[in-house]
């Protein structure tokens, strides 16, 4: 016997057509009800009270009228992008970097923490709670851009920069400092994204990218949409067995490893650490420039086996998926135009069928790009249910600032609770934090 009551199915059935009419207006702009009638396949009738709600929110606004085609002229409608304001969480450079920031792309408050790999959970509080002493208007929802292996449902393993396994979702976490819906997602699968929508492969539904830079990662675009595999692990190119060409015996994966051969030795700190070796010092300058500059035939051979080894991930690609493209990112997306050409050159020369190359082009705003993408095929996140009550919209927010761009002070980590199996997760009650002080 079903336990579904009539007004839980009737409200279920109404946030889905609030979810098909924020998705229609993210992805097509600008539309008519008779547009988004037809795209989502609800009828105009069955929209209008979605659509009241929506303005009522001040997610949807009319912007005029549209041509005539002989009769009346019809409303145009409109997402507000300004009306969503979202709590972005990635590590950068062993910072947690805290972002707020518009889905028109406009960052609003940017802070960054410093990330003990010992103590993850208080960087990201900390992160949070500076976020949201420093912003003039409250987030609407958060998502956390995660290094490592991250499952359907937010769970991330096998991620060596956030240290320890806390013993807790971070998403969790977040939404219980935050109270915001908040969801977890792959740091490449993001920038991936990213590049779909205003990069390097804006033009494509179907491409593969190659990410180096601490870590080595891939993610696969297919029609359109991110794949992820039955555990969240598809695109681990970091543990591919690579000992470089000739070398004999491949490397070998260990299991349990966070760190898998290809990624342990030609990441850019494994680079790094072999540049030296040989007496090349990068110092302020990126360890590609630096062995690009120099004339030692020792330097060109590094680099050289470092362009094998990073074409050799994009050729795997290529042989078990076949995309069309293949977009470099990271530190790859850095090599002089050289190097570029001749890391290309692997590629095509050990790919069995044609295949685009190309560089991402978005850099540090990928992610920005990849999360807002990320929101548009989960709009539930930040609408809420209609027996909710309506959030109170707020002018904008000022310009970008930190008013404490290095420390805050350590807040008391929550003890461990169970989370759900679902990433519809539900957070606390919303809950403003301005207890954060500078030391």
């Amino acid at each position: 016997m079903s336990m579904v009551t009539p007004s839980a199915a009737n409200s279920a059935q109404r946030l889905r057509r609030h979810e098909a009419v924020v998705s229609a207006l993210l992805e097509h702009g600008t539309m008519s009800r008779t547009e988004l009638a037809e795209i989502t396949g609800y009828s105009q009738s069955s929209m209008t009270s979605s659509i009241r709600h929506l303005i009522r929110l001040g997610h949807v606004v009319e912007t005029g009228r549209g041509r005539s085609t002989g009769g009346r002229r019809r409303t145009l409608l409109e997402f507000d992008r300004r009306s969503v304001l979202l709590m972005i969480l990635s590590v950068d450079a062993g910072h947690m970097v805290a972002r707020q920031v518009d889905l028109a792309g406009t960052v609003h408050v940017q802070v960054r923490r410093k990330l003990d790999a010992e103590h993850p959970q208080l960087a990201v509080t900390t992160a949070v709670e500076a976020l949201q002493a420093a912003a003039e208007t409250r987030s609407t929802c958060a998502i956390i851009s995660m290094p490592g292996v991250v499952s359907a449902d937010g769970d991330v393993s096998l991620a060596p920069a956030l240290g320890t396994s806390p013993g807790r979702r971070l998403q969790d976490l977040v939404a219980e400092i935050s109270g915001l819906h908040t969801i977890g997602e792959n740091d490449v699968n993001l920038l991936a994204l990213g590049e779909s929508e205003d990069g390097a492969a804006r033009d494509g539904d179907d491409f593969g990218l190659i990410y180096v830079g601490d870590g080595i990662g891939g993610a696969l675009v297919l029609n359109g949409k991110v794949r992820r595999g039955a555990t969240g692990s598809a695109g681990e190119i970091g543990f591919l067995p690579w000992n470089g060409t000739g070398s004999g015996a491949p490397a070998r994966a260990v299991s349990g490893a966070t760190v898998g051969p290809l990624e342990s030795d030609w990441s850019v700190p494994a680079l790094t650490a072999k540049a030296e070796e040989i007496g090349i010092d990068s110092g302020t300058v990126h360890v590609v420039t630096a062995l690009e500059d120099s004339d030692t035939p020792e330097a060109a051979l590094l680099l050289g086996q470092a362009l094998d080894a990073w074409a050799y991930a994009a050729i795997v690609l290529t042989c078990v998926v076949n995309p069309g493209r293949i977009v470099l990112a990271g530190d790859a997306a850095d090599l002089g135009s050289a190097s570029r050409a001749a890391l290309a050159d692997r590629v095509r020369a050990g790919s069995p069928s044609p295949v685009e190359i190309c560089y991402a082009e978005l850099g540090d705003r990928a992610i920005v790009s990849g999360a807002i993408a990320q929101l548009r095929t989960a709009p539930w996140i930040f609408l809420p249910h209609e027996d909710s009550p309506e959030p109170k919209l707020s002018d904008s927010p000022g310009p970008v600032h930190d008013p404490d761009p290095e420390h805050a002070s350590p807040a008391a980590v929550a003890d461990a609770h169970s989370h759900t199996d679902l990433p519809r997760t539900n957070t606390p009650p919303s809950k403003e934090r301005s207890d954060v002080q500078p030391t």
